[in-house]
């Protein structure tokens, strides 16, 4: 009985040593290299789908706030902001929801995850269930997003679609 309970917490060990001691993201650095994007920006995807994005810093330079323009009269939000050691992502869709984001990745590019959300409950609409943001330089960065049926399963989730990344290029 001694040597399962020593193989079952051996076990439980080897299983959460992996996420309890993974090294979390510079939410700092990070935050730092979001504001770079300050100004106004012309997006586009290889489907030809085309919007602007703008970046600004409000609340005393604390959060910074992306207004996408998608259409005449139709906008989206996202306010990022450091939350202690974690950098949040909270998007206000014109789909009436708003979900909330973390940065769970910095490695390659800025990778953001779902962790809750409001108005979900919503049939027939979607909300953004992760996104990715690479900065390529001064003047171009890149972003895939997925966005997930209200009421998807874990294992509805789609993958990301080349098609939908978006480069972005700063405007004047």
């Amino acid at each position: 009985m001694k040597s399962l309970k020593h193989f079952f917490l051996m076990f439980l060990l080897a299983c959460f040593s992996t996420s309890a001691f993974a090294e979390k993201p510079d939410a700092d650095k990070a935050f730092k290299q979001l504001t770079a994007l300050i100004g106004t920006w012309k997006g586009s995807s290889p489907g030809g789908r085309e919007h602007t994005v703008n970046y600004r810093l409000t609340a005393g330079d604390t959060v910074l706030v992306e207004t996408w323009s998608l259409s005449s009269g139709r906008e989206s939000m996202t306010m990022y902001h450091l939350d202690g050691n974690v950098l949040r992502a909270t998007h206000y869709c014109p789909q009436g929801n708003q979900p909330r984001l973390v940065l769970v990745s910095n490695e390659d590019a800025m990778h953001f995850e779902f962790r809750d959300g409001t108005n979900l409950q919503v049939p027939d609409k979607s909300h953004q269930h992760s996104f990715w943001l690479k900065i390529i330089d001064n003047a171009h960065f890149q972003r895939n997003e997925i966005y997930v049926e209200n009421g998807a399963t874990r294992s509805e989730v789609p993958v990301e679609d080349p098609q939908e990344t978006f480069s972005y290029t700063r405007m004047p």
